[in-house]
């Protein structure tokens, strides 16, 4: 099944999608299509809907058993630990400036280039094309899904060398504000345990990449990870990682032939049957992760 919702459309469009789908209101129509005729309805949307908006959710077999488009939206679709996500932007705060021309503050600048540059080198990739022995393992929490709004509160490393964990690394990451509820409800780090961590992301950026060197690195949705590291170096005048690195989801999406490779760790643990579980907490995942990563590997 289907739904599409367009908002400032064509009519000759709504009357085009009628052969297909029933519009059961005002820009919202419903049906069941095949995958083919699905993508090409979508393709004529995107094509003829000019400057209004469309989305597109569809019945899929995944996690959330469902999957969606969007266009010409300023909400953004994110992967958050193999879910599928829409990101609102936050509403501006007002301007106190006699300029009364918005987005031309230096800050604002800074911020698209960062987000720009910290995107960019981590969408196209830099990705292994073999399963190495030596190897870091990364995960990290954070306070939110965007790198430019929210914080890394923890990050897990695990140095790897010839299939063996040879050394750790943990901290908590004292944020510059209180964190939510139910961000303390999912990873079980609470305010007051961030209250009392030692660092913040500016003075633990030396000894991250210290700790990673050149190694590959893996991690589960590590793209995720490697946006919200490679912005903290950005701050910090540093070099974004270049390193290649492994995403376990798409390794096991490979593997297993499993559509779009969205998975949560948890799922592929039970699926396994591995002894180590990941609760999100990040030295913990890096350990589910490693075995996942050893059963994948082999097949």
């Amino acid at each position: 099944m289907i739904v599409i919702s367009l908002t400032n459309c064509p009519v000759s469009l709504r009357g085009d999608l009628t052969k297909w789908l029933l519009e059961i209101n005002t820009g919202v129509f419903v049906g069941r299509v095949s995958a083919r005729v699905r993508e090409r309805l979508w393709e004529r949307i995107t094509d003829n809907i000019k400057d209004g908006r469309a989305t597109l959710v569809y019945s899929a077999n995944n996690e959330q058993h469902m999957n969606f488009c969007i266009h010409n939206s300023e909400n953004e679709i994110v992967d958050f630990d193999g879910l599928k996500l829409v990101l609102q932007p936050s509403k501006p705060k007002p301007v106190e400036s006699n300029d009364k021309r918005l987005g031309f503050s230096k800050a604002a600048k800074w911020r698209k280039l960062g987000k720009t540059k910290s995107l960019s080198q981590v969408e196209r990739g830099n990705v292994s094309n073999t399963y190495p022995e030596n190897y870091v393992i990364i995960d990290i929490e954070t306070s939110g899904l965007s790198e430019l709004k929210t914080e890394i509160i923890e990050i897990g490393m695990l140095r790897v060398r010839k299939g063996e964990v040879v050394k750790e690394f943990q901290r908590l990451v004292k944020p510059s504000k209180k964190i939510p509820r139910a961000i303390e409800t999912l990873t079980g780090i609470t305010n007051d345990m961030l209250d009392e961590a030692e660092c913040s992301i500016n003075s633990l950026t030396e000894e991250i990449r210290d700790f990673i060197g050149h190694d590959v690195i893996i991690g589960h949705n590590i793209r995720f990870d490697l946006r919200f590291l490679n912005h903290a170096f950005m701050v910090n005048n540093q070099p974004q990682l270049t390193n290649e690195f492994l995403d376990t989801m798409e390794i096991y999406a490979k593997v297993t032939g499993a559509g779009g490779g969205k998975k949560k760790l948890s799922s592929i643990v039970e699926e396994f049957k591995v002894v180590e579980k990941p609760n999100h907490r990040a030295l913990s995942d890096c350990k589910a992760l490693k075995a996942v990563y050893d059963v994948l590997k082999e097949k």
